[in-house]
């Protein structure tokens, strides 16, 4: 054979020493997947924790905003002005006077001679036209 195909004998030591290198490079790959694992870790129930809290005080917070509801009623009541109920519609409340008058814009409606019967507004206070089936 040729002595450039011959192979040397390798020495046990430098086996051993190959190994060692091998080991060392796996155990630092191992220790920086690790620590970021733990601060993912860390990370995770952080947020999990932060989540709770909110949770937990969402309740209190609208038990302040009740609270502060009923307050502002109540102050209401005292200076003698009528509370503003959201969500339901009074016609028998008046809006007191406030001395304002409104522009004259120069626009009239035009008077069709149909009257509407009662009932036929929706909740914002707009007249439904009729459908002409009726």
């Amino acid at each position: 054979m040729p002595a450039a195909q011959q192979r040397q004998p390798v020495d046990l030591a430098t086996r051993l020493d190959g190994q060692r290198g091998w080991l060392a490079e796996i155990e630092q790959k191992l220790k920086k997947r690790s620590i970021i694992a733990l601060v993912l870790t860390c990370l995770a129930v952080g947020v999990g924790a932060a989540a709770l809290y909110i949770s937990l005080t969402k309740n209190a917070d609208s038990d302040r905003i009740d609270a502060l509801q009923s307050r502002i009623e109540a102050l209401e009541t005292a200076a003698g002005v009528t509370p503003a109920d959201t969500g339901t519609t009074d016609t028998g409340t008046t809006i007191p006077d406030t001395g304002v008058t409104l522009p004259e814009t120069g626009v009239t409606t035009p008077d069709t001679g149909v009257t509407l019967p009662d009932g036929t507004t929706d909740g914002s206070g707009l007249v439904i036209p009729p459908t002409g089936g009726e």
